[in-house]
């Protein structure tokens, strides 16, 4: 489980998709900057852990080549929206979309990692994934 603070990582990425995959990526891997040139050296420094979640970062960004960056980053934004403390009780990993801003319902629509049905935003790489998936 990955832990961030998604209004952190938007600024400090100035909402690039590209570099909010990156930096997720970063966070996953628990990566450091090979040197000053390396493209994460300029996040080494910031701390990104916050109360948004993703259950399995790893498989996202192992899957990840598959997408488009603004879809990535899209699910990684949606995904922030979940409530943590719900997790923590019932572990859903889905967010209902009454707190989702109406505004947000065309790229949820035509991201291929989030799939709605019956009013509830499911998360390809979010739900139990199966031992095939993982590695």
């Amino acid at each position: 489980m990955l832990l961030f603070d998604w209004t952190k990582i938007f600024a400090k990425s100035k909402g690039k998709p590209k570099e909010i995959v990156r930096i997720i990526k970063m966070m996953t891997e628990g990566s450091i900057p090979k040197n000053k040139y390396d493209k994460t050296y300029k996040y080494a420094n910031d701390t990104f852990v916050g109360s948004s979640f993703l259950v399995h970062p790893d498989v996202l960004m192992f899957n990840s080549y598959k997408y488009d960056y603004p879809e990535v980053a899209t699910y990684i934004a949606v995904a922030s929206l979940r409530p943590l403390a719900e997790y923590y009780s019932s572990r859903t990993t889905t967010l209902n979309l009454l707190n989702v801003d109406d505004s947000l319902f065309k790229y949820i629509d035509e991201n291929r990692l989030l799939t709605v049905e019956d009013g509830i935003i499911h998360f390809l790489y979010e739900e139990v994934p199966q031992k095939e998936i993982l590695h």
